[in-house]
């Protein structure tokens, strides 16, 4: 992994950048099991530009002969976040009862498919992750992406349960992990 460049960004990256994780993402997934067309990445466009600004935002990226192979990107939940609502089964209260700082949710982690099986993954993984002050992450993944879902458990996460953020579509796996 000697010539992939891995760099840390916060909510301010510049519009080129942006630019180009966008196309990441519509290449991405676009693949199966996901099958996005044109409105989900618009759909995407449009909610990265509401998840930049929030905080704790975290952006990794991950480039080779300075193209962009790579990111993964989240941030800090807030005492207010709805992320919990609707997981079945439910988990206690105790566990759902959010406060500021307490959780990272990485909202995204892509690699283009020319890529995989080098560790750029892992490397974004620990790179989002590394020096965070939460005292655990959540992600949610399809659960027909099975080698996300591998990736995450030998990763050390958990699972926690299954949302279906609207009705109709795929029921995703929410999962956890502590933070060092």
């Amino acid at each position: 992994m000697s010539d992939v460049v891995v760099r840390t960004h916060d909510g301010s990256a510049p519009d080129a950048l942006i630019g180009q994780i966008v196309d990441l993402y519509a290449a991405v997934f676009a693949e199966p099991p996901y099958g996005e067309g044109p409105e989900d990445v618009e759909g995407f466009r449009e909610l990265l530009a509401v998840e930049l600004p929030q905080p704790g935002f975290r952006l990794v990226t991950a480039a080779v002969d300075a193209e962009l192979v790579g990111f993964a990107y989240g941030y800090s939940l807030r005492a207010a976040t709805r992320w919990w609502e609707g997981i079945a089964p439910p988990p206690p209260p105790e566990f759902t009862a959010e406060r500021d700082g307490r959780t990272f949710a990485i909202k995204e982690l892509a690699v283009a498919s020319s890529y995989r099986r080098r560790g750029i993954g892992r490397c974004l993984h620990g790179a989002l992750l590394g020096r965070r002050t939460e005292e655990r992450a959540t992600l949610t993944v399809r659960p027909d992406a099975t080698p996300a879902l591998a990736a995450y458990e030998s990763w050390n996460w958990s699972r926690l349960g299954v949302v279906r953020p609207d009705a109709g579509e795929i029921a995703y796996v929410v999962m956890v992990r502590s933070l060092p």
